[in-house]
C-alpha cells in the first residue's frame, strides 16, 4: 500500500509562488524581486514565512539576497548540480559506473549535435584543445587537455543543460578519469591511439557527420573504459 502523503511546508509553497510571481512578472537575471514585505501581502502568508522561503531560494542559487537592498535573481548553474549530486552520494551512495554512463550518454548526444551546430570559433577551440593533447606530457597534463577537449564538444553543442550537467558530474568523476590515463599508459596501451581518436571526433564533426561523430565519440569513451579497467 501507498504510504501517507506529505503536505508541502508552508516555506515551500512560498517559495514555489515565487517562483511563480518571477515567470508571470518576467523577470531577468539581475531583476529585483518585491522585497519581503510586499511578498508576505501578496502571498498571504507572514514575513517569517518570506524570509525561510528566500533563503530557500538564494541555497538553490535561484536568487541572491543583499543586506539592505532587494534580493536579485541570479541563474542556477553546475555549481548547485555538483553539490546536490555530492550529498546524493555522500548520504545515499553511489555508482560512479552509473555516472560515467549519464556521462557519456551526454557525450555522444553532444558529438552529434556539435557536428550540425559548431561555429568556426568551437571547430577553432577543438583543434586548439587536439594540439594541447598532442604535446601533453604525463598523466596531470594528458588529463588536463582530455577535460578540456570533451568539455569543447559539450559546448559545441549548443545545449546548455548538456554543458551544465557535464560540469557538474566531471568533479565527482575527476578521479575516476585520472585512473583510466593511469591504466591506459601503465599497461602499454599507446597515448597516441587515444590522440587520434580525439582526432577523428574532430574530423566528423568538421565534416558535420553526426553519426560519425556520435560514434567516434563512442569508441574514445570505451578506450576510456579499458583503460580503467587496466589501472
Amino acid at each position: 500500500m501507498p504510504g501517507p502523503l506529505q503536505r508541502p511546508s508552508l516555506t515551500s509553497l512560498a517559495a514555489d509562488a515565487v517562483l511563480q510571481l518571477i515567470t508571470d512578472r518576467g523577470l531577468k537575471v539581475g531583476d529585483p524581486i518585491p522585497v519581503a514585505a510586499e511578498l508576505a501581502m501578496t502571498l498571504g502568508v507572514s514575513r517569517t514565512v518570506v524570509r525561510e522561503a528566500l533563503a530557500e531560494l538564494a541555497g538553490q542559487g535561484i536568487i541572491r539576497t543583499q543586506q539592505g537592498s532587494p534580493s536579485v535573481i541570479t541563474l542556477p548553474g553546475s555549481q548547485q548540480l555538483e553539490r546536490m549530486v555530492r550529498l546524493r552520494f555522500a548520504i545515499q551512495g553511489g555508482s560512479v559506473t552509473a555516472a560515467q554512463e549519464l556521462r557519456e550518454s551526454i557525450e555522444v548526444a553532444a558529438a552529434r549535435l556539435a557536428a550540425d551546430r559548431a561555429t568556426e570559433d568551437h571547430v577553432g577551440e577543438l583543434r586548439s584543445c587536439l594540439a594541447a593533447l598532442r604535446a601533453a606530457q604525463g598523466v596531470d597534463e594528458l588529463h588536463e587537455a582530455d577535460l578540456r577537449f570533451h568539455r569543447a564538444v559539450v559546448e559545441a553543442s549548443g545545449n546548455d543543460l548538456m554543458a551544465i550537467t557535464i560540469d557538474a558530474m566531471t568533479p565527482l568523476l575527476d578521479e575516476l578519469l585520472v585512473r583510466v590515463w593511469h591504466g591506459w599508459l601503465d599497461s602499454g596501451l599507446q597515448k597516441e591511439d587515444l590522440v587520434e581518436a580525439h582526432a577523428e571526433i574532430l574530423d566528423r564533426i568538421e565534416h558535420g557527420d553526426g553519426e560519425g561523430a556520435a560514434r567516434a565519440m563512442l569508441s574514445n569513451l570505451q578506450q576510456g573504459r579499458r583503460g580503467l579497467g587496466a589501472s
